[in-house]
């Protein structure tokens, strides 16, 4: 984390905090060593493939030979793993999240909410699963500045720690790769005395490793290459995502058939499960109404729903006289002036979904290293396209089920 942010450590100081994180951190220490006869502190690291490959490619990404150095720049991720039955820490992914610049990084909002968003999916898949994976530590790269933590890297190990001694902070530095000591370029490190805070020494933890030394940089480096080849036009492929198909095309779509309907500025935000549950009701019923107290009621959505709603009273009222032939002619004859209205609206969504297929094909290789920004490009449009689908999806089947 940065190195030039002294007031943060200051005011943490000031506050006490880290004393109070660092006495939970010492009983869980005690707890530990009582309970397991195993001192989390010292306890070793175990480094899978496919979380040496995230770090490498993403870290390598912006910082790397090719560059100058006044060019590099330090980014941050995740660890995700277990602890084994012999309180060994296995790290099986490491999950790229910011990038900073020369000697630091900012972590901003929406990497808390995807960090959120990660650690609820991890829970998901270890239920599932039968597994106790969650997030173990952090990683970040020191492009050429070696294996240490400054005070806000403290902070930030302080942080994991305290709730889990076994918590581990691993550093990646692009330098180092095939070096004596450190020949895969990273380090593992825990604070060595967590109850002085963020002032704690460390101490670099033992790792092991799912390959050979050589093979696990071998394989890297290979990912390294064919990131640095393709990772060009993996954001130009992004950038066309975010502002050709979301922000013009699916706006525009919304513009001309908008069926999405559009919360108002003042619309009530809630966590209580009955009235977050009432705003679903648009998937179900429809009353325009109780909509217009929180959202914006677009046009074309209004008309196809009043014209599925008066086919509705038309096919009613020719029960009370008319035979079942007339009444199904009828009802076919409805049905199919609201579906072709449809059509339009389900020709441009599928036209838009089809080029994102296609631009997702070439990004998905590299998918694991790109960051929370570059991911919540494809999260956003997904969903907006979701959206847009699944109403599209219910008011063609409300329409083909008319009484």
């Amino acid at each position: 984390m940065s190195k030039e942010n002294d007031a943060q450590v200051q005011g943490y100081n000031e506050k006490n905090r880290d004393r109070q994180d660092s006495k939970d951190d010492s009983k869980l220490t005690e707890i530990s060593l009582r309970k397991y006869d195993v001192d989390p502190i010292k306890s070793p690291a175990f480094l899978g493939l496919k979380a040496y490959k995230r770090m490498v490619g993403y870290g390598t990404r912006y910082a790397n030979d090719d560059l100058e150095s006044k060019q590099w720049r330090e980014v941050y991720g995740i660890l995700i793993g277990a602890i084994d039955k012999e309180h060994k820490l296995l790290i099986k992914d490491a999950i790229p999240m910011v990038v900073g610049d020369r000697a630091g990084v900012k972590y901003e909002n929406k990497q808390y909410v995807d960090m959120a968003q990660i650690d609820a999916s991890v829970y998901e898949r270890s239920i599932q699963n039968k597994k106790s994976d969650f997030i173990i530590g952090w990683w970040h790269t020191h492009p050429g500045y070696g294996f240490f933590y400054s005070n806000v890297d403290n902070l930030t190990q302080l942080g994991y720690q305290s709730v889990n001694p076994h918590a581990l902070g691993l550093i990646f530095d692009h330098r180092e790769l095939e070096s004596r000591d450190f020949y895969l370029g990273v380090a593992g490190l825990r604070l060595s005395t967590p109850e002085k805070g963020i002032l704690s020494r460390h101490n670099f933890v033992k790792i092991e490793y799912e390959l050979d030394k050589e093979l696990m940089v071998q394989k890297a480096n290979k990912v390294r290459k064919k990131i640095q080849k393709n990772i060009n036009k993996v954001k130009k492929e992004l950038n066309y995502i975010d502002n050709i198909l979301r922000k013009k095309a699916l706006a525009q779509l919304q513009r001309n058939f908008g069926l999405i309907l559009v919360p108002r500025q003042n619309i009530k935000v809630t966590t209580h499960e009955e009235e977050a549950m009432e705003d679903d009701r648009f998937l179900y019923e429809w009353d325009p109404d109780f909509f217009k107290k929180s959202y914006r009621i677009p046009k074309y959505r209004a008309k196809i729903e009043e014209e599925i709603m008066k086919s509705e009273e038309i096919l009613n009222k020719l029960k009370e006289s008319a035979n079942e032939e007339r009444i199904e002619q009828k009802k076919l004859k409805l049905q199919k002036k609201i579906l072709n209205n449809l059509m339009r609206p389900e020709e441009g969504i599928n036209r838009i979904t089809e080029e994102f297929t296609k631009k997702l094909e070439f990004i998905y290789p590299f998918f694991d290293y790109l960051d929370t920004d570059e991911r919540k490009v494809i999260e956003l449009f997904e969903q907006r396209s979701s959206e847009y689908l699944k109403i599209l999806t219910y008011l063609k089947t409300k329409t083909e089920i008319i009484a």
